[in-house]
């Protein structure tokens, strides 16, 4: 009778690696990772997600990231994404993650970049219509992460610029006021939709594709 087969565990795996050649990651591809905005969710980039699909990006590539934009500071929410990141990388045999975020989730983003490791981690960062300098729209909302986005906060200061680099921006967004508040780095103006239809606008992910 012959006995069962038993599981390598993820150690012998590693170990085999070492002594005999590379292993076979999970995901042969770099992740992209999607970052919302404020009181937004990680379904609003399923568009281009899709649209990343039908490219040939492979699905175990992609991965949306949820935070809770609503009730904890832009610097916790940066934590939670360095934990993601550094969760899923060994899945892609510690490739670099690339970066793509709606409004607020650009600031998470930044922060990441400059204060939580995350330089080292990710290849590019492109942002969405994120208030990088901040915008009068966030007078209206009184939370820790509305705070941030107000001009000139001390968490905008702390940034000092820091941790950008390709902003996509459009001259009609009604939430980042002004909308040139947007741009910072490598900064594009990309096709004139409002603020949520960055996110689905075939011209807009063409843009970003165009940086990744």
């Amino acid at each position: 009778m012959k006995k069962p087969i038993r599981k390598l565990s993820m150690l012998t795996v590693l170990l085999a690696s070492v002594l005999f050649g590379s292993v076979a990651y999970a995901c042969n591809a770099n992740p992209i990772v999607f970052v919302h905005g404020y009181s937004g969710w990680k379904s609003q980039f399923g568009t281009m997600a899709n649209r990343f699909q039908n490219d040939g990006t492979p699905a175990c590539a992609i991965y949306k990231f949820g935070y809770n934009s609503l009730g904890q500071s832009n610097r916790t929410s940066a934590r939670e994404l360095s934990s993601f990141i550094n969760n899923i990388r060994p899945n892609h045999g510690w490739r670099r993650a690339d970066i793509i975020a709606h409004s607020n989730g650009g600031l998470v983003s930044r922060w990441y970049r400059v204060f939580e490791g995350g330089a080292a981690a990710t290849n590019r960062l492109v942002t969405l219509g994120t208030p990088h300098k901040g915008t009068s729209w966030a007078y209206g909302c009184f939370s820790p992460a509305c705070f941030e986005m107000r001009y000139n906060s001390s968490f905008l200061q702390s940034l000092n610029g820091r941790g950008c680099d390709v902003s996509l921006w459009s001259a009609v967004d009604q939430i980042i006021i002004p909308q040139t508040n947007a741009r910072c780095g490598n900064s594009r103006r990309t096709s004139s939709v409002g603020h949520l239809t960055l996110l689905t606008w075939p011209g807009v992910y063409n843009d970003v594709r165009r940086y990744l």
